[in-house]
């Protein structure tokens, strides 16, 4: 792409890993539909990313990605997706606290002048994303915006724990910041995992847990938003694994479009519009009543699998239409 000599060409610049399965799909959709894209991992820098921005009433200059070039007023849609961060290594003439400083002084240099950009519309802001990814808030938000959150516990303490469970018919475990922990050369999950008060013991004292009161679900369902517009599937358990935690068993769902109640839709739009989200994906319960449990909420959530299962949904079209508007304050 060569910078045009004839005015500001809107751009979207998408900051995510260069393996990016979804980004890859996105990508086309958004230059069909007339604005230009470049895309960039924090983990780029300073090998293959360049910056020259020039303060303070606006941010001015020029974003380098490669052969890539856009000037920073172009740039009219950002859409931050689980981008890596600025790395370095020793073998660059620096220590290890040199390298942990420069990565932290790169990733608050490039992140910052693109979060930082006037009239631009972020998917998600960063500030927002960090707001949202807090379990304990949303958790309160959600009862405040109008949604159904089973009753929760958050702790170490034992004696806390057992008052909370004899309160409840049943518990669940569950993470409270991720799932995941990544080591070198692996990778372990903590599911969500039924107790029993029983199963409480002095173990708790060793770090914070999730207790949550067991809903007797009848299925699931993903809740899409794009742009304010929600996409929602409705996911049904085929084994004891799945129906714990469906992330430990993705060979036993089936998935069918669900519409959203209105209660439920006026909820989240509440919800995300105090955390400033023009992305996100929510995970529900359904018990058999027909009450939706509010229990998730990721800024960020992958989208991909539910629409390899319900292509009809279009999320990525959707995504691609918001990502390639001219842009707002946001």
């Amino acid at each position: 792409m060569s910078l045009s000599p004839e005015g500001p060409s809107p751009t979207c610049v998408i900051v995510t890993t260069q393996e990016d399965v979804t980004a890859d799909l996105v990508i086309p959709e958004i230059e069909r539909l007339g604005t230009a894209v470049v895309r960039l991992d924090l983990a780029d820098f300073p090998h293959d990313v360049r910056l020259s921005a020039v303060g303070p009433s606006d941010w001015t200059g020029m974003l380098s990605v490669r052969d890539h070039h856009v000037r920073l007023h172009e740039i009219r849609t950002v859409w931050w997706w689980h981008p890596q961060p600025a790395r370095f290594a020793e073998g660059d003439g620096m220590t290890e606290e040199e390298v942990q400083w420069a990565g932290r002084e790169a990733t608050a240099g490039v992140a910052g002048v693109l979060a930082a950009l006037p009239d631009c519309l972020h998917v998600n802001h960063p500030v927002a994303t960090h707001a949202a990814q807090s379990k304990a808030d949303v958790l309160v938000q959600g009862p405040r915006h109008g949604l159904a959150v089973p009753p929760t516990w958050i702790g170490n303490h034992l004696d806390g724990a057992r008052r909370f469970s004899r309160q409840q018919d049943g518990l669940m475990c569950k993470s409270i910041s991720g799932p995941a922990i990544q080591y070198a050369d692996s990778m372990a999950v903590f599911y969500t995992t039924p107790l029993e008060s029983e199963d409480l013991d002095e173990s708790i004292a060793g770090c914070a847990h999730q207790l949550q009161r067991r809903v007797p679900k009848a299925f699931e369902v993903r809740v899409t938003s794009v742009g304010g517009r929600l996409f929602g599937a409705r996911i049904d358990a085929h084994s004891a694994a799945a129906k714990s935690d469906y992330r430990a068993d993705y060979g036993a769902l089936t998935y069918t479009p669900i519409a959203v109640p209105c209660a439920v839709r006026s909820g989240v739009s509440r919800l995300l519009t105090y955390y400033r989200l023009h992305y996100a994906a929510l995970d529900f319960l359904v018990d058999a009543e027909g009450c939706w449990w509010f229990v998730d909420l990721n800024p960020a959530g992958q989208y991909g699998w539910i629409e390899r299962a319900l292509p009809e949904l279009k999320i990525t079209a959707e995504l691609a239409g918001l990502l390639a508007s001219s842009g707002e304050a946001a």
